[in-house]
């Protein structure tokens, strides 16, 4: 678990830290406590969500560290890890001082702070056994990679986590849906993750429910996702979800799981190599990580990233039940992207990109290691 915890280290100070583009001829202001202490520049929600949300997984996944390590004082590390964070934010806040694209405050590590205090309960919630013990056993959960897949399509499903419930936010949803067009390849998407959240919930909960509860749950997810701001609901996936239903509830376990797999599979070689095109010059390579979700519109790069982690851990999950070995699984979801860019170097109009790999590699890092938790 330490590996993840590196690796979600290296993320929030590349993401905080990117373009590097660093000039260190900036002056400390002259008033720095007025600086570090000034809240002002934090009214937005919306940042302080994403300040609070970046470092619930440092939070996490240290706390798992120190609880998988059984050290002797766990409560002081915890204690000790909670500081090196604020440290670690503060840090991060003062280099960005000098990234002339960055608005650094530091302010900014107190609500980092929320983030892996979060991120610590989370830990405590989903596998501490003196917690769990005064959580009633149907609400208890365990850090399982059926946690993680379904963590991530409700990260996907209800992006960007707005809910606005008035009438006019209904209207414009209701609006949206009535003009939009109906497309193949939303549609078998939409019916691919709404089996996939079938499924894991399945395994979250350890229990099978019914089908009229089934439908009172989508309805219900429907309705929440049709007062968010900015919905993306239409009609491909409101069209899905009853057959989505009915496979899940036709088919045996074992079966879903394949059907889940292959369709995941091909769903991700569908929408990175289509429509085949070959070019006899080769592409450009992109070896700046994620250097495409870190520019243009951060709404719509977001909501890519949460569906591109979804369709690869889905991957990395349900070749894992399929094949009984997520080891095994992790290594065809790294092998397929290794082939998948390959192609693309040949493909015209596509641009073959080490994010994808990253991502694929550290997901199926995850989802191996998570299959092998005993706490």
């Amino acid at each position: 678990m330490r590996l993840i915890w590196y690796i979600v280290i290296f993320f929030i100070a590349y993401g905080s830290l990117y373009p590097f583009n660093f000039d260190l001829s900036r002056q400390i202001p002259d008033d720095l406590m007025a600086w570090l202490l000034n809240w002002e520049q934090r009214t937005i929600r919306s940042d302080v969500i994403a300040n609070v949300l970046l470092f619930i997984p440092f939070g996490f996944f240290g706390a798992l560290t120190i609880q998988q390590e059984t050290r002797r004082y766990p409560l002081l590390s915890i204690v000790l890890m909670l500081l090196g964070g604020v440290v670690f934010a503060s840090l991060l806040q003062l280099l960005q001082f000098y990234l002339p694209s960055r608005v650094p405050h530091a302010a900014d590590a107190t609500i980092n702070s929320i983030g892996i205090l979060i991120g610590i309960a989370l830990a405590a919630y989903t596998n501490s056994q003196r917690i769990n013990r005064l959580i009633p056993e149907r609400l208890r959960f365990r850090l399982t990679p059926a946690l993680v897949v379904l963590v991530l399509w409700l990260g996907w499903q209800f992006f960007p986590y707005i809910p606005v419930f008035e009438g006019k936010q209904f209207g414009k949803g209701l609006s949206g849906i009535v003009n939009s067009q109906w497309s193949l390849h939303t549609w078998l998407l939409n019916l691919l993750f709404w089996l996939v959240f079938f499924y894991v919930l399945q395994r979250v909960v350890q229990k099978s429910y019914r089908l009229g509860l089934l439908i009172a749950l989508s309805v219900f997810i429907l309705i929440i996702k049709l007062s968010m701001f900015r919905s993306q609901l239409g009609w491909s996936e409101l069209s899905s979800v009853p057959l989505a239903l009915l496979i899940h509830q036709l088919t045996s376990e074992r079966l879903r799981s394949i059907l889940i797999a292959l369709g995941a599979l091909m769903a991700l070689l569908w929408q990175n190599l289509y429509p085949w095109q070959w070019q006899q010059e080769l592409n450009g390579f992109q070896w700046v990580p994620f250097k495409g979700f870190l520019q243009g519109s951060t709404w719509y790069n977001l909501s890519t990233l949460l569906r591109e982690s979804l369709l690869l851990a889905s991957i990395a999950y349900f070749f894992g039940r399929w094949l009984n070995s997520y080891r095994t699984s992790a290594a065809i979801l790294f092998l397929t992207v290794v082939l998948m860019t390959g192609l693309q170097l040949c493909l015209s109009g596509k641009q073959p990109d080490i994010t994808t790999l990253i991502m694929a590699l550290v997901i199926g890092i995850l989802i191996e290691r998570l299959s092998k938790l005993r706490l």
